[in-house]
């Protein structure tokens, strides 16, 4: 039983007779996966390397940023303590001008009042002082004059030394103010001088940061992608490995066949022989008096192949019109020059979609840039394709299903990087790969 259904496996899966051929192919399918699984696991150790440096120097250029923020705000605080002494003692300067403003209005009237008092002792006339004691009438009148004269002339020191003391007392702190006043500005100034040059280097600092945390993302995709090409690869080695032995199962049973055949065919002409030895002997014994008959020819049996032709052209996954051909393009996402490595077919979302030729589901998952992907293995006419059905809107086979050809695999949609719905198809001669170096352009193979 189990024999039977390896057998019929097989012959499902290669479509056409078991052949060396194909097993060698197989083979050396198998060689060149596990070699570029191979090269692929060293990448990805290489990636996680480089990942987990570059996560590391993002995590101290984090911490330096955060300290630089940090001072940051210490230095926004200290600059706002300088703005507000800065405010004060201009405050305090325009006070302090305001008050030697009124004070030299005062000492204006003051000196008006000590001119006026000089033109009266000079009674009009262009006397000196002297002149005004010793014109005195009487000695009473000298003493009166004398007395009046020393009271004024004590005032007016007095009035003079006051004005002058004010004036020597309200500039000097008017300077004293407007030293201060400078010192805090000075001060200000440094402390900006210095928060400038911190903003420029957190600017830098946040750049890099934004640089590392977009090399840490390409290198999580790239991480990502090689993790899934990896599962890809082993998930064709196991179908690989699967077709390998059901085409040994079927070697195996075709020789026990073959080995019964000749066993019968050995019996069956030592059987004859001995038929015709004895049938020779009644002959012989009867030769004389009957006539020989004639000998009997017996024509050889026909032997009938069941041969399938090798399938030259492929199904056509959906209908619709072709929206990017294969080969160079520019990126519909970024812009960037590219290779496209398959076709793109724009039809309504739901549109079914189906495999293009026999074979087995290597692959029904979202990947990335993909979306909704379903990959698929063929061997035709002993020839290993790969297909690829992406962006798909729903999946409607698993991993390891065998498919006929035109079975649903899924409905056109628009996951993953794509700008519309659409079915991208590849077309692989051989295993699917990273780098897509088998991709053949499937647009003549499915008659577009």
């Amino acid at each position: 039983m189990k024999r039977s259904l390896a057998l019929g496996l097989c012959m499902t899966l290669l479509a056409a007779p078991v052949m060396a051929t194909e097993k060698e192919t197989l083979q050396e399918r198998q060689d060149r996966l596990s070699k570029q699984l191979e090269q692929s696991e060293k990448a990805q150790a290489e990636t996680d390397a480089e990942l987990e440096m570059t996560e590391a120097e993002r995590d101290a250029v984090s911490t330096e940023v955060r300290a630089v923020n940090e001072r940051l705000d210490s230095l926004s605080e200290q600059i706002a303590v300088q703005q507000s002494e800065a405010d004060e003692a201009r405050a305090e300067l325009e006070a302090t001008r305001r008050q030697l403003a009124a004070q030299e209005q005062y000492l204006e009237g003051q000196k008006a009042l000590l001119s006026e008092r000089l033109r009266v002792l000079q009674i009009h006339e262009d006397r000196s002082y002297l002149q005004v004691i010793f014109e005195s009438r009487s000695f009473g009148d000298f003493v009166a004059r004398l007395v009046t004269a020393q009271s004024i002339a004590e005032q007016d020191r007095d009035l003079i030394h006051t004005f002058m003391t004010e004036v020597d007392r309200l500039e000097s702190l008017e300077t004293a103010q407007r030293t201060q006043l400078s010192f805090v500005k000075q001060k200000e100034r440094e402390l900006v001088i210095t928060k400038q040059a911190l903003d420029r280097a957190a600017e830098e600092k946040r750049a890099l940061l934004s640089e590392l945390n977009e090399q840490v993302e390409l290198l999580e995709l790239e991480q990502m992608t090689r993790e899934e090409e990896q599962a890809l690869m082993d998930e064709q080695r196991r179908i690989i490995a699967g077709q390998l032995e059901a085409i040994a199962i079927a070697e195996r049973e075709a020789a026990e066949a073959e080995a019964r055949k000749r066993e019968a065919e050995a019996k069956a002409a030592a059987e004859a022989k001995a038929r015709a030895e004895a049938e020779a002997r009644e002959k012989e014994a009867t030769a004389s008096t009957e006539p020989a008959a004639p000998p009997v020819v017996v024509p050889p049996a026909e032997v009938t192949e069941n041969v399938t032709a090798p399938v030259s052209t492929f199904l056509r996954p959906v209908s619709g019109y072709v929206s990017s051909r294969f080969g160079p393009r520019a990126n519909p996402l970024t812009g960037a020059p590219e290779s496209h490595r398959g076709i793109d077919i724009v039809n309504a979302t739901g549109t079914p979609i189906v495999a293009a030729a026999p074979g087995i589901v290597v692959k029904a998952a979202p990947a990335t840039g993909y979306g909704n992907v379903v990959f698929v293995s063929h061997v035709l006419g002993g020839q290993v394709w790969t297909t690829v059905y992406g962006h798909l809107d729903s999946i409607t086979v698993a991993p390891g299903q065998t498919l006929s050809a035109g079975q649903t695999v899924g409905t056109l949609g628009n996951t993953g990087w794509s700008t519309g719905p659409h079915l991208h198809f590849e077309l692989h001669r051989g295993e699917w790969a990273p780098g897509q170096p088998n991709a053949v352009d499937p647009g003549p193979y499915i008659g577009y």
